[in-house]
C-alpha cells in the first residue's frame, strides 16, 4: 500500500469518478484503474461501485478514506521535512569517521542548521558498494576508486608518520630506516587493508619487513598501544595530532612528506545534477 496508490483512491473519492481523478492526476485512466484494482486486491475488498455518474465508495471503502487521508497526510509531511532538512548518507572508513568526519559535519551543520544526515562506518569495498547500490550520496575514502560510475576528487593529502611514546629513543635521534629490525611494531588493519598494503609498500621499497606483533583494527587502539610503550607505527598525521599536540605521542616525518596517504571524496556521476548535493560537495572542497 504505497502513497501513489493512496493518493489515487482519494482523488477517485473526491471526484466520483475514475475519469475526472486520471484527468486532475494528470495519469492515463488506464493507470488510475489499474492501481486502484492493486489496492483492492491488498484490502481484499472492493472499494468503489459503479453508477450511471461515476463510482461511489462502499463501506469499506468508507472505513478506508479516513486513514488513507491521514497516512497520506503524514508520509507528505515526513517527505517534506527530509526534503528541508537536507537529508544525506554518508560512507566512510574508521579513521575518517573518527577524527575527521565529526569536525566537518559539525562545522556544517553550523553554517547550515537544516543539514542532516545519516553515517556508516565502512570498509573500502562496502563504501563502494553502498554508492552503487543508491544506499550512500557520498563516500570518503582513503584509496583511489576506478569506477566508470563513481566520480573522485582529491582532498589534500595526509602525512604518514611514524609514531612513537615520547619517551622512545628514535624521538631525540632517529636511527635511520634500516634499524627497524626487530623493533616491535603495532600494524593498523589486516594485510589486505588498502592502508596497511600502503605502509608495507613502502617500507618494503626501504628495504624493510617490520617485526609485526599486533594487527588492530581501530586507530584508537593502535595508539593506546604505542603510548604504553608497547611497539612503534605507521599512522596518519591528522589522526594523532591531537596527542602529539598534548604530548601523549611523538611523531616524526620520516619520508620527508613524500609518504602520504590520499584523501578523496567519491560519488556518482549523476549526482553532479543534484542541485542539493553538489553544495555540500563545494563546501567540503573548500574547507577541507
Amino acid at each position: 500500500m504505497d502513497l501513489d496508490s493512496l493518493e489515487i483512491f482519494l482523488a477517485i473519492a473526491r471526484h466520483g469518478s475514475l475519469n475526472r481523478a486520471a484527468h486532475a492526476l494528470f495519469l492515463a485512466q488506464s493507470t488510475v484503474t489499474h492501481r486502484l484494482k492493486q489496492l483492492e486486491r491488498q484490502v481484499g475488498t472492493p472499494l468503489f461501485t459503479r453508477t450511471s455518474t461515476g463510482v461511489t465508495l462502499t463501506g469499506e471503502g468508507r472505513r478506508l478514506l479516513p486513514v488513507a487521508a491521514g497516512v497520506v497526510e503524514q508520509l507528505r509531511a515526513f517527505t517534506t521535512h527530509r526534503e528541508e532538512r537536507q537529508a544525506l548518507t554518508v560512507v566512510a572508513g574508521k579513521a575518517f569517521a573518527s577524527y575527521e568526519l565529526p569536525r566537518l559535519l559539525g562545522k556544517y551543520r553550523k553554517e547550515h542548521p537544516h543539514f542532516t544526515c545519516y553515517v556508516r562506518s565502512t570498509l573500502y569495498e562496502e563504501s563502494i558498494s553502498s554508492l552503487l547500490t543508491g544506499t550512500a550520496d557520498i563516500a570518503f575514502l582513503g584509496h583511489e576508486v576506478y569506477h566508470p560510475h563513481i566520480h573522485q576528487e582529491f582532498l589534500p593529502s595526509d602525512r604518514v608518520m611514524l609514531v612513537t611514546s615520547p619517551d622512545h629513543p628514535w624521538v631525540d635521534s632517529f636511527p635511520g630506516l634500516s634499524r627497524w629490525g626487530s623493533e616491535p611494531v603495532i600494524a593498523f588493519g589486516s594485510q589486505t587493508a588498502p592502508f596497511r598494503q600502503r605502509v608495507d609498500r613502502f617500507l618494503a621499497q626501504q628495504g624493510v619487513f617490520p617485526n609485526v606483533i599486533m594487527e588492530l583494527d581501530s586507530f584508537s587502539a593502535v595508539i593506546k598501544m604505542v603510548q604504553q610503550q608497547l611497539g612503534v607505527t605507521m599512522l596518519p598525521e591528522r589522526t594523532v595530532q591531537d596527542e602529539v599536540r598534548a604530548g601523549r605521542l611523538a611523531a616524526l616525518d620520516i619520508s620527508n612528506g613524500e609518504f602520504t596517504r590520499p584523501t578523496l571524496i567519491a560519488y556518482l556521476h549523476a549526482k553532479k545534477e543534484d542541485e542539493a548535493f553538489m553544495p555540500f560537495v563545494q563546501w567540503i572542497k573548500q574547507v577541507y
